[in-house]
């Protein structure tokens, strides 16, 4: 764009009611950028006027940075990039709205897209929480006669591996031949020309797909980053599941942002709302499963009025179930926007659009809340051999501290609840309906619960509801299962997450919600002192090379280099994590020299570590180890048998008998420990403390560690 345009473009009516503001942002592709923005001009004049905020629109820039793995098709292929609600602008000169990658343009990092989303706007917040971005990868097959399609894809191979050695590694050029080569073979059928040959008309076939999270894109900071997308095959059987020739491509995008997509907003919460299954179903909705539908909406619980009506505000819809046996169903849980615009197979596509959450399969009947009084019969459902309408989707929404607070108060003084309708092709059709009472989440660490709602069916005026035996005797009444879990609990006071995007470690936490027993199993976790662990675990590392080394007689690390390597990759796991816990909280280090300083440190006292484990070690490590351990096991031997003849009253032979094994035991240490136990046992609490005024003159560091073999061997005996 030349500059006289943007100047005369930047020209200011008066007479207008807004004016127009461009500004340049950036130049990419040669060709500079500009962002337009609507400004109402103020009414009145003067320093008390009001003013109006403006929403800044902030694009997101979307690049192919590198594609591996591609499967060999023969025909050329296309990368689709696709969004339900907002629109991908590709960077060129003439505007189009054509999100398409060509397969000459897979390693020049061209097309760059665009897509705006605006500043500080909770609306595009939802849009994208809900809705990931997807990519796919088709194969173009052109227009042939039927029964010409293998050799339409031979010729192509053909002529490309021929241009592929002509030109080295350029895929352009190859691209071009294949084009070209189609519209000759193309030109040569028509040629041809029979009345009543068959034609097969130009096609895409859908070989992968992929998506990506796009909530990550919502921090205090400009965002940039490599994402990796991978994009799984796509079946219609098992047996093309074994096919070789549809493999998982790589793909690594480069996405980037010129502004902060926040700059005064902060987002406090998750809300995840996943719709499991339909259960006891009566046969006729199985048929319809595809036409089906759930709608979630809240509805006020006192009428409002002349009308006495009662307000309804409509949350978000479920479309599309899966007939399937309850067993057999595939136990992960997709994203709805992904699954009703695109429609796979969900028996063979769902790791295409899948969640990080899954179902339960094992505990599906388990925890779940139900209003009073009502019997599901679970018992009678078989997992293995009865029908359900599967769906196994899922919406998550962003809730900020305003929104908090008015969903803590209707929970709290339970002023509208959940409304489940169940609905045939449009939302307006609904068969049954349900309610839930959401107010458990009112009460404190309430975060996560699964409900079982009754769904009853919706009749007109003066109609009656008629039930068959099999109905109520055999299946129960129908109902579905619906869990619904907030990232913290609604009525707790919640900390930004915003700033999880902003670290690639803890941004992934976003992408699920985890339940009351992950969190518990959490804090238990962090409550557990793991430092003290891993330098346990070090100690008996080190502890267990040493015995192996001496049992075995090792005077080489050539001749056990099989543990030795194993060893070292445990040990080496538990430094990382001594260095993380640990040295590294102590000395904080920025740059190498201060990172090799501190590794210096973490040397020295480790091996001082070592040298006292060693050191302790010794004493079990001489020659006459089994003797010892002979000695150990015979002296408790003895004064198990003198406290025997202690309590049935022969005190003269026990005095004796301990005097002989005083004199007779070499290792004092071990004599003094046995005493101290032998008097706790009898109850000689003033004879065990003399054990503790004996003066110690040694300073032998080996005392502890054959104190505390010993008392190991009195435990065991």
């Amino acid at each position: 764009m030349e500059r006289g345009s943007v100047t005369a473009k930047n020209t200011v009516r008066k007479t207008s009611r807004t004016t127009r503001r461009k500004r340049v942002i950036r130049a990419s592709a040669g060709q500079q950028e500009e962002i337009e923005e609507d400004q109402p001009v103020e009414q009145a004049e003067g320093p008390d006027a009001p003013k109006q905020k403006l929403l800044q629109r902030v694009f997101l820039y979307i690049q192919l940075n590198e594609l591996t793995k591609l499967p060999d098709t023969g025909y050329p292929l296309e990368l689709h990039l696709y969004h339900t609600k907002h629109t991908l602008q590709k960077m060129q000169e003439k505007y189009t709205t054509e999100s398409v990658i060509y397969q000459h343009e897979f390693n020049i990092q061209k097309p760059v897209f665009a897509m705006g989303v605006l500043q500080d706007d909770i609306e595009d917040m939802n849009v994208f929480s809900d809705s990931p971005l997807v990519i796919s990868l088709y194969q173009r097959i052109p227009a042939h006669r039927k029964g010409d399609s293998d050799a339409i894809k031979s010729r192509n191979l053909t002529e490309t591996s021929e241009t592929t050695e002509a030109t080295g590694s350029k895929k352009t050029r190859r691209s071009r031949t294949s084009k070209k080569s189609s519209d000759i073979i193309l030109e040569e059928i028509e040629g041809v020309g029979e009345e009543e040959d068959y034609w097969v008309a130009e096609r895409l076939e859908l070989l992968s797909r992929g998506h990506c999270d796009l909530l990550q894109l919502f921090q205090r900071r400009r965002f940039i980053s490599d994402v990796t997308v991978l994009l799984y095959p796509e079946y219609h059987s098992l047996l093309q599941a074994r096919d070789n020739k549809k493999i998982t491509s790589c793909s690594i995008w480069h996405m980037y942002s010129i502004l902060p997509i926040l700059k005064e907003f902060n987002f406090t919460n998750l809300a995840f709302l996943t719709l499991e299954s339909i259960y006891n179903v009566p046969e006729e909705l199985h048929n319809k499963s595809a036409e089906l539908g759930i709608q979630l909406s809240f509805r006020s619980r006192y009428p409002q009025g002349e009308d006495a009506i009662f307000p309804v505000i409509p949350l978000c819809t479920y479309f599309g179930f899966l007939s399937q046996i309850i067993s057999d169903q595939n136990t992960s849980i997709v994203w709805e926007n992904i699954k009703r615009d695109l429609n796979p197979n969900t028996n063979f596509s769902s790791n295409q659009m899948e969640t990080n959450s899954r179902i339960k399969l094992p505990r599906i009947f388990r925890m779940l809340l139900w209003e009073k009084d009502v019997n599901f019969r679970l018992h009678r459902i078989d997992p293995v051999t009865d029908l359900a309408l599967i769906n196994n989707s899922l919406h998550r929404f962003v809730i900020n501290e305003d929104m908090r607070k008015i969903l803590e108060e209707v929970l709290v003084h339970y002023d509208y609840e959940l409304l489940v309708q169940f609905y045939h092709e449009v939302p307006d059709n609904v068969l049954y309906e349900g309610v839930i009472n959401p107010s458990i989440f009112a009460y404190p660490g309430v975060n996560y619960c699964r409900f079982a709602t009754l769904l009853r069916p919706v009749l007109e005026d003066g109609e009656e509801v008629t039930e068959s035996p099999r109905d109520t005797w055999q299946i129960g009444p129908m109902f579905c299962t619906l869990k619904i879990c907030f990232f913290q609990p609604i009525c707790e006071r919640n900390e930004p997450l915003d700033k999880y995007n902003e670290s690639l470690f803890k941004r992934s936490k976003l992408r699920r919600c985890f339940d009351i027993e992950f969190l518990n199993e959490n804090e238990e976790e962090e409550n557990r002192n793991v430092l003290l662990e891993l330098y346990r675990a070090f100690d008996e590392l080190i502890s267990d090379m040493i015995s192996f080394i001496i049992k075995r007689e090792v005077e080489s690390i050539d001749q056990k280099r099989d543990f030795f390597c194993c060893q070292l990759g445990n040990l080496s796991n538990l430094l990382l994590k001594i260095c993380g816990c640990d040295f590294n909280v102590r000395m904080p280090t920025t740059t190498n020299i201060e990172f090799r300083e501190m590794l210096t440190h973490m040397y020295q006292e480790l091996m001082e570590r070592v040298e006292g484990i060693l050191n302790a070690c010794t004493w079990q490590c001489c020659d006459n180890n089994m003797d010892q351990e002979y000695d150990q096991q015979n002296l408790i031997r003895l004064m198990d048998e003198m406290r025997m003849v202690a309590q049935i009253g022969l005190r003269d032979m026990a005095i004796q008998m301990y005097g002989e094994i005083k004199n007779q035991t070499a290792n004092k240490i071990n004599f003094d420990y046995v005493t101290l136990l032998n008097s706790v046992e009898n109850l000689q609490f003033a004879q065990a403390a003399r054990y503790f005024m004996k003066p110690r003159s040694s300073e032998w560091s080996g005392v502890y560690f054959t104190t505390g073999s010993c008392c190991s061997s009195m435990l065991i005996t």
